[in-house]
């Protein structure tokens, strides 16, 4: 009876670009998740953590009402003015993530 590991008939080659692996235990409910993540990881592609335009757009949304909320008190009377010169990096920021995504290198 022969033991485990590599035979001539197990694999022709690693299907990884790293080719150095490792089993790990996880819980079976995410293992497809994490392999299609690993792969793509494996495969290069950085955007696998959500970095999306939509995601960062909402992002630049929520921090701006994060802005408007913590006010403080006596600023209550104003109102947030993100057309002020404070706010230009920022706006040119989310007109570059609406409008030409792949400078940035996010997917559309």
């Amino acid at each position: 009876m022969r033991g485990g590991g590599r035979t001539a008939t197990t694999w022709t080659g690693s299907a990884w670009r790293h080719k150095e692996t490792k089993a790990i235990r996880i819980p079976a409910v995410f293992a497809d998740e994490i392999m299609a993540y690993a792969k793509a990881l494996d495969n290069g592609n950085s955007h696998v953590q959500g970095n999306t335009r939509d995601e960062i757009l909402k992002a630049i949304a929520a921090y701006i009402e994060f802005k408007k909320a913590s006010r403080h008190p006596n600023q209550y009377g104003k109102e947030l003015d993100t057309n002020t010169r404070a706010w230009d990096e920022l706006r040119k920021f989310q007109k570059l993530v609406q409008e030409r995504p792949e400078i940035l290198g996010l997917p559309e």
